[in-house]
């Protein structure tokens, strides 16, 4: 009878323990990822912070019941209408249109509560707290949140460290346009933006069909347009090669002001280390006459550029902007391949055009002796700024003479340069009667190929003391364009996720410059007042 009891109550021991491994949760731990993208105004499902679950397969399930969190951090609740949890499962990558709703709830201090039922896999399991963002958001506030905790099998399970540094600032519009694989194509990169004539955006951007590597590859450059500040973008359209195996591609784009063309300058066939003079990598130029809405048939002016120079043996023009002179004239900076003494080195060179594009010469004046991917402003006194890719520093040089003869390059001390291509653009000149200079680049500002920023200065390139970060994470080159209104828009490579995603983000100058400085529209100068009068 003893040994019957002892028996008994080992079996009620037992199934004891059982039940609790069924109902207790095989939790591992649980971590938090804080995104720290820009979001734009009315942009809806916006990620703020994933909430990473990893789970065993242990006895019974494990099911999420429901997760408490807060806003907190968040500068104004109001800039948010509606707050939605979802699960992702093992993806670490959100996207909303593939992702389960776990819940919702309203926006509110203090402590939120969503309740739901998702179960969790062996393994990492996402869940995302995401904001719809109002339309009336104010530019410049931060979205953020914490997480305290989830609940499993209905047991509370606290989460220690209960925030992540870092949030995502709203701005005017954040709007992704490419993501690896998107229409079978392994890779995109190379941003390229201008705005057209008529106010509309146009990218140029490498469709990398098969890897990220550069040419010779199957590259196609693909354009789209918005005409709504860059909220909502067009189909892509390939505009050269059209599918062939050695591609075309690093866009440079540039506004004819004095006829409303686009014109697009790219490399194309060879690689830049595989061409000669012999047989080099082509230079192209494809025309648009409607704002980018078509473009012509490319047309290869390769051998007015090599022709006149036997020891360049590949050259490229640097993708983002090329440039227009007040007289018109249309340049952009060229890294050349060159033998020197029997050496290779790539040096820089300019090239342009007094035609609108149909003829180009190339400088015989070398702007800097191992340089690299390089952009052109012109300054107010008609002195031209070349900004050459430099590691450690970003270079310099400048003319006086239009490109004929080039000072000595030097190194731009407030400007770090982790050796990768950057824009650098006009925004305004009292020449065309606005309140100040101003002169806009982006780089990563970083000694990586991260945290992409835009800066400003107001003295003409001496200093730069304005910047503000795009995205902190993993990032490298971008192109800048302003818009009709006076706000600005940057096209980037986002290394959040892959390599790369490319992104458009609008913004104001009062965001820049922290609201130090404002866009005016321009006065009307003497010679436009003159003109309307006619």
């Amino acid at each position: 009878m003893k040994k019957s009891l002892l028996l008994l109550c080992a079996f009620y021991l037992y199934g004891t323990t059982s039940i609790g491994q069924t109902n207790t949760p095989q939790i591992n731990s649980i971590s938090l990822i804080q995104t720290e993208l820009p979001t734009g105004l009315g942009d809806t499902d916006q990620r703020i912070l994933a909430v990473k679950v990893s789970a065993n397969s242990g006895i019974g399930s494990n099911t999420v019941n429901a997760m408490k969190f807060t806003m907190g951090g968040t500068t104004n609740i109001a800039n948010v209408t509606n707050i939605k949890v979802y699960s992702s499962g093992a993806n670490a990558v959100f996207n909303a249109a593939t992702a389960t709703l776990f819940g919702t709830v309203k926006p509110a201090t203090g402590n939120l509560v969503v309740n739901g039922s998702q179960t969790l896999a062996s393994g990492d399991n996402y869940f995302w707290i995401t904001y719809d963002v109002a339309a009336g958001a104010k530019e410049g506030n931060v979205l953020d949140a914490t997480c305290e905790s989830i609940v499993v099998n209905k047991i509370p399970n606290n989460i220690t460290i209960n925030s992540v540094a870092g949030n995502r600032v709203i701005l005017l519009a954040n709007t992704l346009l490419f993501s690896p694989g998107d229409a079978g194509s392994l890779n995109y990169r190379i941003p390229a933006i201008i705005t057209a004539a008529d106010g509309s955006l146009v990218t140029v951007t490498d469709k990398r069909w098969n890897h990220a590597g550069d040419l010779a590859a199957k590259i196609d450059p693909v354009v789209r347009r918005s005409t709504d500040k860059g909220k909502t973008w067009s189909e892509p359209l390939i505009i050269a090669n059209f599918g062939g195996p050695n591609g075309a591609g690093d866009a440079a784009l540039v506004l004819d002001h004095t006829n409303g063309n686009l014109l697009c300058i790219l490399s194309s066939e060879r690689g830049f280390f595989q061409s000669t003079n012999a047989v080099p990598a082509k230079v192209l130029i494809v025309r648009s006459t409607d704002n980018g809405i078509t473009w012509g048939t490319p047309v290869d002016v390769t051998n007015q550029i090599y022709g006149p120079n036997p020891k360049w043996k590949g050259l490229f023009v640097a993708s983002g902007r090329a440039h227009q002179l007040r007289d018109g004239k249309i340049v952009a900076a060229i890294a050349v391949r060159e033998d020197i003494d029997g050496k290779d080195h790539i040096n820089n060179y300019m090239i342009s055009s007094s035609d609108h594009g149909i003829t180009w010469t190339a400088s015989t004046a070398r702007v800097e002796l191992d340089g690299d991917e390089s952009k052109i402003v012109e300054l107010n006194n008609g002195d031209l700024l070349m900004s050459i890719r430099n590691k450690g520093l970003r270079r310099f040089n400048i003319s006086s003479d239009k490109g004929l003869t080039w000072k000595t390059a030097y190194n731009q001390s407030d400007l770090p340069d982790p050796n990768c291509d950057g824009d650098i653009i006009r925004y305004t000149s009292t020449l065309d009667g606005y309140n100040k200079n101003r002169l806009l680049h982006t780089i990563p500002f970083s000694a990586d190929r991260s945290n992409v920023s835009v800066l400003m200065s107001t003295d003409e390139g001496a200093t730069w003391p304005i910047r503000k970060t795009i995205f902190a994470g993993a990032s490298a080159y971008s192109s800048l364009t302003v818009l009709p209104d006076g706000t600005l828009g940057i096209y980037y490579e986002n290394g959040e996720n892959s390599i790369y995603q490319m992104y458009f983000v609008r913004f104001s100058l009062d965001w820049l410059s922290n609201g130090s400085d404002t866009f005016v529209e321009n006065k009307p100068t003497k010679k436009e007042k003159q003109k309307n009068r006619k």
